[in-house]
């Protein structure tokens, strides 16, 4: 009886599932080249681009309960600002449900300036990115990361969804645990990494290796488009697959039809290729 009168006590009875939302807001005058923070445990999470010496940001947060539970504790919601750093935090609070469920979203959109460094840290949820010139930096446990437009180093890691990245300009490293990749820009860095999915990268003129560059799966095909004129060593292997090329290369060294090694247009940077499971494809991206 004590039992039974505990649990009526902190339970609250719902025939029906209800639901209920809240919006936060603020916004902030800012400088020339600001840099915002976003942290949350699970939401997705939008980056706009705006205007100039501005930013905004909103947090919607939608709850749905039904059968017995706990009364629903509010959400911690934080802005803050330090200097030309906005930091905006979205994390919701325990809740339980004794015989039902309990159900809570978070959406969280920031428009930003032009020029600005972003860094974005989810435990769960997608993140999409507009263009930005900057400094980004994505990471989610469980979500898809898209990106367009970004210009500077771009840093994006998914534990579980995939890598969608287009029209970058500058160094991009992307990795995922399980989904595919797909990436295009002018690349001067590129480091592209999936666990388990397809990875497709089309490399635009004007690119270079400052540094060695590598595209790895663990499991599924590779398919790299390059530039005619790109510099480089190339070291390509598909351990279990093929090695399929429809470039010029000079200088071959070793070959065969699961590797190859050769020059391209005299370059010294290596380029190295790797898929443990599924072929290789490398190509013209022009």
């Amino acid at each position: 009886m004590r039992l039974a009168a505990l649990v009526v006590a902190l339970a609250v009875p719902a025939l029906a599932s209800t639901a209920s939302a809240r919006t936060w807001s603020q916004d902030w005058t800012v400088g020339a080249h600001p840099a915002l923070h976003v942290e949350t445990t699970d939401a997705h999470v939008y980056v706009h681009s705006g205007a100039p010496g501005r930013v905004s940001a909103r947090v919607e947060y939608t709850v749905s309960v039904w059968g017995l539970h706990t009364q629903i504790r509010e959400p911690r919601i934080g802005f803050a600002n330090v200097g030309d750093s906005i930091i905006v935090q979205a994390h919701p609070r325990s809740s339980i449900a004794v015989f039902g469920g309990i159900s809570e979203r978070f959406r969280i959109d920031v428009t930003v300036p032009p020029a600005c460094d972003v860094e974005v840290r989810s435990g769960d949820g997608g993140v999409d990115v507009e263009p930005v010139q900057g400094r980004l930096q994505v990471r989610t446990g469980d979500g898809r990361i898209t990106v367009r437009g970004a210009h500077g180093d771009v840093d994006l890691v998914t534990g579980d969804g995939g890598i969608d990245a287009d029209d970058i300009d500058g160094g991009l490293v992307a990795r995922t645990g399980d989904g595919h990749l797909r990436v295009s820009g002018r690349f001067d860095r590129m480091r592209l990494t999936s666990g388990d999915g397809r990875v497709e990268a089309s490399v635009l003129r004007g690119s270079r290796l400052a540094e060695p560059w590598e595209v790895t799966s663990g499991d599924g095909g590779i398919t790299l488009r390059i530039p005619r004129n790109l510099q480089a060593v190339l070291d390509a292997s598909a351990r279990d697959g093929h090695v399929h090329v429809e470039l010029p290369i000079g200088d071959r060294g070793e070959s065969s039809h699961h590797e190859l090694r050769g020059q391209l247009n005299g370059g010294t940077v290596p380029l190295r290729v790797r898929s443990h499971d599924g072929s290789i494809t490398l190509a013209l991206s022009e």
